[in-house]
């Protein structure tokens, strides 16, 4: 995109998304490294959940403004990081990830706001700034993997200590992404605009959900209710199972950047494909066929059955992502809510006391587009944190890691199924 804003954008995402990529793929080896179990390390996914249900539902609206937000994911980056680096105890690592969660939380409400500014190429505006985030990621990833046995083998450390290091380094990238943030007036934003959003300092929840209650609406809540709730299952545990098929921890985090970046560059044009073909069949095949992907994850013993699987999810998942949130922007319009409230002052009258006057003051609201979508990616944040509690209880009943994957692949492919009822139905009229 040509937007100023976009392209500076981009590149603090990017950072963001660097060590954020980063530092998850660390997690699970470092919780097994300080003592913890496998439970714990998919446990950390539903604090994580915890953390984003915070940015969405109370953080995100606190600090509404690009700057302010901004500065709230540094912040929740920063301890995260600090976190990994000089925490000795797998619980309270694993609690920690509440703060990863509202850096991820705020970063994409930052993304949809943002997009919500350029009505007419939504699709690409969300494709662009996730690519930078997706593609920081990988490259955190990637990079990490193969730095981590290098120090551990320079240094003559343990894997602990070589990831502590390594942690330490990542604080370098949030703090280039925020000496290049954008500045706070380069945005399209007009005092009035800034005013008016500023001005009436709450929502009306009741309004924002009646707008999310037209059967497509639904069907795409539980699309993003199951979507995550199957990322909960496996994402946690993937990694530990490559490895135990055989996999060294660098091939993986190579691999990652392989799929990753696939992931980032089909994003740079999927949200194209979305603005002229629309969402709902790009959904549906990304959705079927990243539940493919996800079966065969288990079958991956060595690098060249790895990567493949995760160049596919990849593609995948570009347009995955552009999908469903310009459908969540599109299902979700903005409505305007006109009523008053009461004032009550102190007046003062000739040859009288104080007394208390009272009058009514009309205003209007109207609720933007970005409060439908954290709605949305509120029910994906609880099936995520389901998922994830779900996959820790199942490993304490002793079930397999693998189960855990295969049951995420079945969730997807039944998720496919439930998004391709968005198409039979557009042509009914909206409740």
């Amino acid at each position: 995109m040509e937007s100023p804003i976009i392209r500076k954008l981009f590149v603090c995402v990017f950072a963001f998304g660097f060590t954020l990529g980063a530092l998850r793929f660390l997690f699970p080896f470092q919780i097994v490294n300080l003592g913890g179990t496998e439970a714990l390390a998919s446990l950390g996914g539903t604090y994580s959940a915890i953390g984003q249900v915070l940015g969405l539902m109370l953080i995100g609206r606190l600090f509404r403004s690009e700057r302010r937000s901004l500065a709230i994911i540094g912040f929740s980056v920063t301890a995260f990081t600090l976190t990994m680096g000089l925490v000795q105890d797998s619980v309270l690592l694993a609690t920690c990830r509440i703060t990863e969660g509202i850096a991820s939380a705020v970063l994409v409400l930052l993304i949809v706001r943002v997009s919500c500014q350029f009505a007419t190429c939504r699709g690409e505006s969300v494709g662009t700034l996730l690519a930078a985030l997706f593609l920081g990621s990988a490259i955190g990833q990637g990079l990490v993997g193969l730095l981590v046995e290098s120090a551990a083998t320079s240094f003559m450390i343990a894997q602990k200590e070589a990831i502590q290091f390594l942690s330490l380094l990542l604080l370098v990238p949030p703090v280039l992404g925020m000496a290049l943030a954008p500045s706070p007036t380069s945005g399209p934003h007009t005092k009035d605009t800034a005013h008016l959003n500023a001005d009436h300092g709450h929502v009306h929840l009741s309004h924002i959900v009646h707008s999310l209650m037209s059967k497509r609406a639904v069907l795409l809540a539980v699309v993003y209710l199951l979507y995550d709730f199957s990322h909960g299952l496996y994402t946690p545990v993937l990694s530990l199972v490559v490895s135990g098929n055989g996999v060294p921890l660098e091939l993986i985090g190579l691999s990652y950047l392989a799929g990753d970046i696939v992931w980032g560059l089909v994003q740079l044009y999927s949200g194209r494909l979305v603005d002229r073909l629309g969402h709902v069949l790009p959904l549906v095949v990304s959705l079927a066929t990243k539940g493919v992907v996800v079966l065969l994850y288990p079958t991956a013993t060595s690098l060249y059955g790895f990567v493949p699987l995760l160049a596919v999810a990849g593609a995948a998942e570009g347009f995955l992502e552009p999908s469903r949130n310009d459908a969540a922007m599109e299902y979700s319009t903005a409505k305007e809510v006109v009523h008053s409230h009461p004032h009550v002052y102190l007046s003062r009258t000739s040859g009288a006391s104080l007394p208390l006057s009272r009058h009514e003051h009309e205003h209007t609201h109207k609720s933007a587009p970005d409060e439908a979508v954290s709605l949305l990616q509120i029910l994906g944040i609880m099936g995520f944190g389901l998922g994830s509690a779900g996959g820790a209880w199942l490993l304490v009943t002793q079930a397999p890691l693998t189960f855990l994957i295969l049951l995420g692949g079945w969730v997807l492919l039944a998720t496919s199924m439930i998004s391709a009822a968005l198409y039979r139905r557009r042509p009914s009229p909206e409740m």
